[in-house]
């Protein structure tokens, strides 16, 4: 078959997340660029679908002509409910509220495109349980940390479950600094808040977490493995970690075919990579069933969250951020040599560092000088957004 490979945005959007991850399909030269079309039905909450097309491998970046921008979506109910259309957030992605949900009724969605209906199949809302535990285990010194979820259905309603998580982590800077030099580069300055000593991370999961229990004796998973982190590379572990594990019972098929796809882009290029054919998901073109489109919609009841912190002298690690000081009569001989300012020094990257030399009052003058990323906790990509539910004995 002449064929061409041909890159899609597939936005897995568990329990609203919004995570992405590339996805690549094997098309035929000769049909037209698939449909993309990703995200979940849950209750009581702003849900938000992606809609994209395919695009050449050869693109150095998603271009813009890939993203859907004109379609019309709504939701569907088999007692005849249709929503008003989702509104549309730019980058292919609507998003549209969804009410209580009634449990004897089927939903889905409906896109309007081009001319052509797509709908999902309906399905009723799945129930989620609560998560038992959020666990982790570090096996080895200085080794990485592995983090898990354990949880149960007593009524074995629920035997797929989808997972994502989102992890916060606070840090602060190498060195706390007081000493700051004017808008003005022409006096330094004191400020004891430390205002740039404390900062916060985020990072969202990507990818597709499941599990099931279909194959067990108990409708029980214990201790499914989620990721892992290694300790020296970063500064997750600094001052103090926590993770938030969202859970989301899926469908069978559901289950099958995100698996699918996850075996799809672990393998894409090999002699027997299965094709998208094989696995197009539960939405179809009513209208022109010729028409590719893929992508998996689900319908739950609930979705249901734990969150743990982990206290970093739990944690074995070996950390260096490579931050040292230069003394400031050794900067002064080495501004001299380069015949430049302290604005240029600063706009280098140099930071005062430490506190005010005593030996120079009361003139304000530095210690010493550092890199900014080692002064300032936003030069190393945190910033001053402290999550809601942070412990108040922490800044």
């Amino acid at each position: 078959m002449n064929a061409k490979i041909i890159s899609g945005l597939f936005i897995l959007t568990l329990l609203a997340t919004g995570c992405i991850s590339e996805y690549n399909v094997m098309q035929s030269s000769s049909s037209k660029k698939p449909l993309f079309v990703t995200g979940s039905i849950i209750e009581n909450t702003d849900v938000t679908f992606y809609i994209s097309e395919g695009f050449s491998l050869a693109s150095p970046s998603i271009p813009d002509e890939s993203y859907i921008s004109h379609a019309e979506l709504t939701l569907i109910g088999s007692n005849g409910y249709k929503s008003p259309p989702a509104i549309h957030q730019g980058k292919g992605a609507y998003r549209i509220p969804v009410g209580a949900l009634e449990e004897d009724v089927e939903y889905g969605i409906e896109i309007a495109y081009e001319g052509n209906t797509y709908q999902s199949a309906l399905s009723k809302p799945v129930y989620t349980p609560e998560i038992d535990s959020v666990s982790w285990i570090q096996p080895e010194r200085n080794g990485p940390v592995s983090f898990h979820v354990s949880t149960h259905d007593d009524s074995s309603e629920s035997r797929f479950f989808a997972w994502s998580y989102t992890e916060d982590w606070e840090i602060a800077a190498s060195i706390p600094t007081r000493i700051f030099i004017s808008s003005s580069w022409d006096y330094f300055f004191t400020n004891n808040s430390l205002s740039l000593y404390y900062c916060w991370k985020k990072n969202e999961s990507a990818g597709f977490l499941s599990g099931s229990t279909e194959s067990l004796g108990e409708n029980r998973i214990i201790n499914q493995p989620l990721y892992q982190c290694p300790v020296s590379v970063d500064d997750r572990f600094t001052i103090l970690y926590s993770v938030t594990v969202k859970q989301k019972a899926i469908s069978k098929g559901a289950y099958e075919y995100y698996q699918n796809v996850k075996k799809l882009n672990e393998e894409m290029g090999g002699l027997f990579t299965p094709q998208p054919t094989e696995f197009t998901g539960n939405i179809t073109c009513i209208t022109d069933p010729s028409k590719k489109i893929m992508g998996y919609v689900d319908v739950a009841k609930n979705t249901t969250q734990k969150r743990i912190f982990v206290d970093p002298a739990q944690i074995t690690r070996e950390w260096n951020n490579g931050c040292g000081r230069i003394f400031h009569e050794d900067v002064l001989r080495f501004l001299d040599s380069r015949s430049i300012t302290f604005a240029d020094y600063y706009r280098s990257g140099m930071r005062p560092a430490g506190d005010e030399d005593p030996e120079y009052y009361p003139e304000t003058v530095p210690v010493a000088w550092a890199p900014s990323y080692c002064t300032e906790c936003t030069a190393n990509g945190g910033t001053k957004n402290k999550p809601d539910f942070w412990p108040n004995d922490h800044r």
